[in-house]
């Protein structure tokens, strides 16, 4: 289980979501004030994808369910993130950027992006393990 790459791929996608919720600033931008649907929906999907990760460490006997799980954890990352942009977009959010953005802001745009790329990293990782195992049948 951890001796495997992608394992630590998906587990340091995790502590990317996770950091999210640790992260107030990241809540209180102005699409958070005008939709008040934006923050539980954001959080669910993000927490969804977190749990998701935990759970496909736990599936590495079932590489292609674990690829499959991965890739639709990639896509509800994906749209938790787009929803985060075009909402904060929608409400101008972007306008004040250069002069009151703090840190945590950033990590509210930025952790779903590492999180991402560490799923992406995880799927190739399972993909060339499921290759790796093709090619061990052949020569049996």
């Amino acid at each position: 289980m951890i001796q495997r790459l992608q394992t630590v791929y998906l587990l340091l996608a995790v502590a990317c979501l996770a950091i999210l919720f640790l992260a107030d600033g990241a809540w209180t931008d102005a699409a958070a004030s005008t939709y008040t649907w934006f923050v539980p929906v954001a959080m669910g999907l993000f927490g969804l994808a977190a749990a998701g990760g935990v759970t496909s460490v736990f599936l590495y006997k079932d590489r292609k369910r674990q690829r499959s799980l991965v890739a639709l954890l990639q896509l509800v990352v994906l749209v938790g993130l787009l929803l985060k942009v075009v909402l904060s977009s929608l409400t101008g959010g972007f306008a004040s950027i250069s002069t009151d953005a703090s840190f945590e802001y950033w990590v509210g745009f930025g952790a779903p992006v590492m999180a991402y790329l560490m799923f992406l990293m995880a799927r190739r990782g399972i993909d060339k393990d499921i290759a790796l195992i093709k090619s061990m049948d052949r020569l049996r």
